[in-house]
């Protein structure tokens, strides 16, 4: 009968145990929960900010571009998504820390369009070789809902000023930016 109490009691203190854990839980997850739906309302803020500046165009996508340079030749094709670009570019969060730039580092950074985030991927494809411009997008066009840490926080808005300096379609030649005169 001993032996009978006490593994009630330890089933008990177990399970005692048990819901505290499965309340910390829940807790963490609520807070993981509310963290997202403040990153996400924060970038939305931040988002509806860039979309109401003038000469910024909207994409069905989410993208928003600002043209800030084009390039000497428009008549240069634009790349597809199968390309691999030369650019330089500049990644920022909302608050405006950046995250990465070719440009600090000096170096123009070479990939291929299938193998970067989508928003990255949309706004290059709407350049020719020599354009400027400022891509705007969501987390769903980023890094979604998780970020990637430690840099890009989850559900985090990006902005990133990107200069096509040239791109080659799979088996074509490169295409490059004109020289400047």
């Amino acid at each position: 009968m001993k032996h009978l109490i006490l593994a009630a009691a330890l089933g008990l203190a177990a399970c005692s145990q048990g819901s505290s854990v499965m309340e910390e839980i829940e807790r963490a997850e609520k807070a993981d929960a509310d963290a997202a739906q403040a990153a996400t309302a924060s970038s939305q803020t931040f988002l509806d900010h860039v979309r109401a500046q003038a000469g910024v165009e909207a994409r069905p996508s989410g993208l928003l571009l600002e043209r800030r340079a084009r390039g000497a030749n428009q008549s240069l094709a634009r790349p597809s998504a199968n390309a691999t670009v030369l650019v330089h570019y500049e990644g920022k969060l909302a608050d405006g820390s950046v995250f990465d730039s070719s440009f600090e580092r000096g170096q123009p950074a070479e990939f291929p369009l299938n193998a970067v985030v989508p928003g990255f991927s949309e706004a290059i494809q709407q350049m020719r070789p020599g354009d400027e411009v400022v891509a705007t997008f969501p987390h769903e066009l980023g890094y979604g809902a998780e970020g990637r840490a430690p840099a890009i926080p989850p559900a985090a808005a990006l902005q990133f000023r990107i200069v096509l300096l040239g791109y080659q379609e799979p088996g074509g030649q490169p295409v490059m930016a004109p020289a400047p005169r």
